[in-house]
């Protein structure tokens, strides 16, 4: 690459979701510091019924592939050096994830990594606490996705606990939310799924002195609660929500329909018919975890992943 030193090169890292598509593109300086440039995100709903089907449907293959083929040739437009991306609880799950890392690979010349849910548990660590100074605080970070949910919790930039549990936002509506504002008896049976679900993470074990809920649903519902319909990483970054906040903003969301939960963010684009069913599975991680407030952020699995690739391509 031209014009770049080594710890200059601008990198992409994509992040391969059941509910979106997300693409950092940023450098890594000496301290393993990212230093994004510019963030991209699309909702194609690759995982799209996966829960029931474990299939990828053609019409999810493909409006996923035309958004990497849009993403390589923005990586390319801003010289990217290297180009990584993962993939998570959707193409995990699919027994025809192979149709879809093929068509990404030959049809827009990315390689696609599917990783574990342990992996990604652990990566989401790496990714909500890089923008941390003081690394050495115990921290507890939630990740939910449209599959699934990813617990870690550690000091320093290695989590001592990590798992990811089969709740997602996309996955809780599909499987109980029949009707549209879901019936009560629809969010009793969520509750309950999700509350058996969370048993299998040992909360009772850990002592966070922070608690992050990285990505998507965290920073839609961190807007929501400021009433900002435009995002701005100043709002989510960082933002201090209490668990009356969040409930307060469950509130807000329970009868209202997709189009009018639209309409509080632009956040909400993409998500606003899976965002109650986030909001549900926040607020009884938040309950687990014995905590009464956490912080948002939206430095999630694509800047771990970045850079976890860029230590390994270093040697490191």
């Amino acid at each position: 690459m031209v014009g770049y030193s080594a710890q200059q090169m601008k990198y992409a890292s994509i992040d391969i979701g059941t509910n979106t598509i997300l693409m950092l593109i940023g450098t890594i300086d000496g301290t393993e510091t990212i230093n994004p440039i510019k963030d991209f995100y699309s909702v194609p709903r690759l995982g799209k019924s996966v829960s029931a089907t474990r299939m990828l449907d053609s019409d999810s293959i493909a409006r996923a592939t035309e958004i990497l083929k849009k993403y390589r040739g923005i990586a390319d437009d801003y010289d990217v050096s290297r180009v990584f991306a993962s993939a998570t609880s959707a193409v995990r799950d699919a027994i025809n994830r192979d149709q879809f890392i093929s068509a990404a690979r030959e049809l827009c010349g990315i390689n696609v990594e599917v990783i574990p849910g342990e992996t990604e548990a652990k990566l989401g660590f790496l990714g909500a606490v890089s923008g941390e100074p003081d690394k050495s605080r115990r921290s507890l970070v939630i990740d939910i996705g449209g599959g699934s949910t990813e617990f870690s919790y550690g000091s320093g930039s290695e989590p001592s606990h990590f798992q990811s549990i089969n709740v997602g936002a996309v996955r809780i509506t599909e499987m109980f939310f029949k009707h549209v504002p879901p019936l009560d008896d629809e969010i009793q049976k969520a509750e309950k799924y999700i509350e058996d679900a969370l048993k299998n993470f040992p909360f009772f074990e850990i002592s966070p002195d922070r608690v992050f809920a990285v990505a998507g649903t965290a920073t839609t519902i961190a807007l929501i609660a400021q009433e900002r319909y435009e995002f701005a990483p100043e709002a989510v970054n960082n933002y201090r929500m209490s668990t009356t906040v969040l409930k307060d903003v469950f509130g807000r969301l329970r009868w209202k329909t997709p189009d009018e939960i639209r309409k509080l963010t632009e956040a909400a684009e993409g998500r606003e018919d899976v965002i109650l069913a986030g909001t549900l599975i926040l607020e009884k991680a938040i309950e687990a975890a014995g905590v009464s407030e956490f912080l948002s952020t939206d430095r999630g699995l694509r800047y771990g992943y970045l850079l976890y690739k860029h230590m390994q391509s270093s040697g490191r």
